[in-house]
This record gives structure tokens, sequence and C-alpha cells, in this order.
């Protein structure tokens, strides 16, 4: 149990800290893109980069249950995407702010699952004909 707690913990200080420094990064690389560009960027491939990348490391370092475990540790890093002063009005853009729910707690959790199933990939004895 202490060791879903820490890998919880773990999964998320990290996220903060991999977002702070992908945020760091992107500012430093940042100039001439217009604000809509870096949008994208953070929305298409830095923020389901840092979901993969937690639920990997969950599911390398899980010995059961890395899915709860990942989704746990990566709740704070969506409920930091949720959080904001302009909140949806339409349907439209109320599937548009889920996004962090939606699509990327189930990417992180299906990182955590295939990196929790390659560790743990049963090996056959060397010496069977099976």
């Amino acid at each position: 149990m202490m060791r879903k707690v820490l890998l919880a913990l773990m999964a998320f200080v990290l996220s903060y800290g991999l977002t702070a420094v992908a945020g760091y990064l992107l500012n430093i690389s940042s100039q001439g893109r217009r604000e809509a560009q870096l949008s994208l960027v953070v929305r298409f491939i830095i923020t389901p980069v840092i979901f993969v990348l937690i639920g990997s490391l969950v599911g390398v370092l899980s010995k059961d249950r890395p899915v709860l475990t990942s989704i746990v540790g990566l709740a704070p890093l969506a409920i930091l995407f949720l959080s904001g002063p302009n909140k949806p009005v339409a349907v439209s853009g109320w599937l548009n702010w889920l996004v962090p729910i939606l699509v990327y707690m189930p990417l992180g959790a299906t990182a955590a699952v295939s990196a929790w199933r390659y560790r743990h990939k049963s090996v056959k004895p060397s010496g069977s004909l099976a």
C-alpha cells in the first residue's frame, strides 16, 4: 500500500515538474510564434507526452494495479488543466474543456498498463520445448 501511495505522489510531483520544464522550454523557443500555435503544441504534443511518460513510469514501477495508481497520480494535473477562469457555456465547449479527462487520462492509463505488461511479461524457462 505504501508503494502505491509513493508512486502516486511521485507521479504527481513529476507531472508538475515536467509541466514546468516544458513550459520553460516552450517559453524559450516561442520567439516569433503566435499564441494559437503555442496552444496547439501544448494541447496536442506536450500534454499527451507528459501523460504517457508518467503513465509508463508508473507502469514500470508498479507491482499491481498500475491504472488506478496512474489515474490517482495524474488527476491533479488533469484538474490543473480543468481549472481556469473561463468556463464553457456550449456543449462543444464542455467537450473541448474536458479533453484532459476524456483523452489524456485514458492515454496515461494505457501507457501504464502497456509498460506494466511489458515488465511483467512471463518468461518461458530456457530449458523447455514449449
